[in-house]
């Protein structure tokens, strides 16, 4: 990717696309190319239920039916009208996981008929969507999300759409260019002015990954409102988060250990003399990642498509921690605990009873429930 939502990328996307394909590692790139998406839609067709957005997990229905089973109910979807919606938005994840046939790829020759068959030979779940593509529904946009893509003859239907198709790469950008979407972002969603050196700050000490930069970017425009946000405040609110370990807490309360919670939390607020109230927002914020989590999964949601839905960001091994003790928490008890990690942030920012002793206290209800 030559720059994170460049000018160029933007004009691909919108309210004209009906089939889109988004893919590479840069998840947060992809939940934002899709938001762009509805937006403009929405600008068309009026806001409200006017849109509807539909979501599908192309893992599980891939493995359920095949792949074919599962592109037909895509398609019929995308084909069929709301009763409330006048435009639907359907997005695919993991859609390489539907479409997994070889012989789609780039240079392969196109299939053969079986012989001794009887009838045309079944098409795969690829020709299904490429002969959807030559026609699609004015009704629908078809957004195919993935980390990995074979590019292949789909792509090319997809691109003589013109202007109503779209196939974007979502892949990390370089330093500067995280450094000039961080700008750019704060300024259109956060309300916020980033200096030009507070977003080199910033992608220094959390590295050019979209979703953390959009997540400290939300924090520091609330720091000091209306000021330009440069690199001493950003040092000094998004240096906990890499240098000081601020977001460790919640690997601790993962943990399900006690003692261990609590020692770190004792070292964060007297050793590292960290503010009670901002690491609130920690527990806060995974609370939040831990109810979204079990009450989707027990609905039978994927932990993939969650992720994206919920907006989770991290390491593979941080990720897997976090779903694992989700899994094992039911929905009941997740809504409990984050209600307990809101009456506490209440607390703290209310000056009621003693910070520490309300974090202490809560820390002790995430691993008693985690553990």
């Amino acid at each position: 990717m030559a720059r994170a939502a460049g000018k160029a990328e933007r004009a691909a996307l919108s309210a004209q696309t009906r089939v889109a394909i988004l893919h590479g590692p840069e998840r947060f790139l992809q939940e934002l190319y899709t938001d762009q998406l509805r937006e403009a839609l929405i600008k068309v067709h009026g806001a409200g239920d006017a849109v509807q957005v539909v979501r599908f997990d192309g893992g599980a229905l891939g493995a359920a039916s095949g792949g074919t089973g599962g592109v037909a109910d895509i398609l019929d979807e995308c084909r069929s009208y709301g009763l409330m919606a006048s435009y639907k938005l359907v997005v695919v994840d993991n859609a390489d996981d539907l479409v997994k046939s070889t012989d789609d790829e780039e240079g392969a020759e196109a299939p053969k008929a079986v012989k001794g068959g009887r009838g045309a030979r079944v098409k795969t779940a690829r020709e299904i969507l490429e002969s959807y593509t030559e026609e699609p529904s004015d009704s629908a946009t078809l957004v195919l999300r993935a980390d990995t893509w074979r590019p292949g003859r789909l792509d090319k239907a997809v691109a003589a759409l013109g202007a109503r198709g779209a196939v974007m790469k979502c892949e990390p950008p370089s330093e500067a260019d995280a450094a000039r979407w961080a700008r750019a972002r704060c300024s259109a969603r956060h309300g916020g002015t980033l200096t030009e050196a507070g977003a080199a700050q910033l992608v220094q000490l959390v590295g050019p990954e979209l979703g953390r930069i959009d997540s400290e970017l939300g924090k520091l425009a609330l720091a000091n409102p209306g000021e330009p946000i440069g690199p001493e405040l950003v040092k000094e609110f998004v240096g906990m988060s890499r240098e000081e370990k601020f977001f460790a807490i919640q690997a601790s309360l993962l943990s399900g250990d006690a003692r261990e919670a609590l020692t770190h939390l004792r070292e964060l607020v007297d050793v590292s003399r960290q503010d009670p109230v901002p690491l609130g927002w920690a527990f806060t914020d995974l609370a939040r990642k831990v109810h979204g989590l079990s009450r989707g999964m027990a609905q039978g949601e994927s932990p993939q498509s969650l992720m994206r839905t919920l907006k989770i960001w991290g390491r593979p091994d941080e990720v897997d921690r976090l779903v694992r003790a989700s899994k094992r928490l039911s929905p009941d008890r997740a809504a409990g605990l984050l209600q307990a990690a809101i009456n506490t942030d209440v607390a703290l920012k209310s000056s009621l009873g003693d910070p520490v002793r309300n974090l202490e206290t809560l820390a002790l209800r995430f691993t008693s429930a985690l553990g």
